[in-house]
C-alpha cells in the first residue's frame, strides 16, 4: 500500500510540474526571441514544442510568425505567413505565374527564414475541389529549388522539412 501511495504522490508532482512549465519556454529561449523582435510583448506569445524544438507563435506587422528555437535559444527557422503573392519578391511572383501551377488555386504563401542562409518562399497550390496540395519551394531570385506533394504529410511546413 505504501508503494501505490508513493507512485501516486510522484505522479502527481510530476504533473504538477509539467502543467506549470506548460505554455512556456526556457528565459535564454524568451531573451532570443525579444532579440530578435524587440518590441514583442512576450504575454502575447504562443509557446509550445515541435519536433525538439521550442515554437513561439505570434504576431508581428500584421503577419502571423513561427519561430523555431532550439534547447540553447538558438533560433533556427522562422515562418511568417504571407498569405497571398503580394510580398514575395518580383523574380518568386513572375516565376510562378510563368509556371505550369499558375491556373491552380493558392491555398498558402510562406516566407521561411534561416540564420545563416538565404529566405525561402513556399506557395501551397492545388486544384479546386482536390484534396491534394502542392508545395513549391523558391529561391528569392525566383529559381524553383522544389515541389513536393502534401498528400500524406502531418506537418506540411515544419522543422522536419528543412533542419
Amino acid at each position: 500500500m505504501k508503494k501505490i501511495r508513493w507512485y501516486v504522490l510522484l505522479t502527481i508532482l510530476i504533473l504538477a510540474s509539467t502543467l506549470t512549465h506548460a505554455g512556456t519556454a526556457p528565459t535564454t529561449v524568451q531573451d532570443s526571441l525579444k532579440n530578435l523582435y524587440p518590441k514583442i510583448n512576450l504575454n502575447d506569445v504562443a509557446w509550445s514544442q515541435d519536433q525538439g524544438y521550442y515554437l513561439a507563435n505570434f504576431q508581428s506587422n500584421s503577419y502571423n510568425v513561427k519561430a523555431y528555437f532550439n534547447n540553447n535559444g538558438q533560433c533556427m527557422m522562422v515562418e511568417t505567413d504571407l498569405v497571398t503573392l503580394d510580398d514575395v519578391p518580383s523574380a518568386v511572383y513572375n516565376s510562378f505565374t510563368m509556371s505550369s501551377f499558375a491556373a491552380d488555386q493558392i491555398r498558402d504563401v510562406t516566407m521561411v527564414d534561416f540564420p545563416k542562409w538565404q529566405p525561402i518562399y513556399v506557395i501551397l497550390v492545388g486544384e479546386a475541389n482536390l484534396e491534394g496540395s502542392v508545395q513549391l519551394f523558391y529561391s528569392p531570385y525566383g529559381q524553383l529549388l522544389r515541389q513536393r506533394s502534401t498528400v500524406g504529410l502531418d506537418d506540411i511546413l515544419g522543422p522536419s522539412t528543412f533542419l
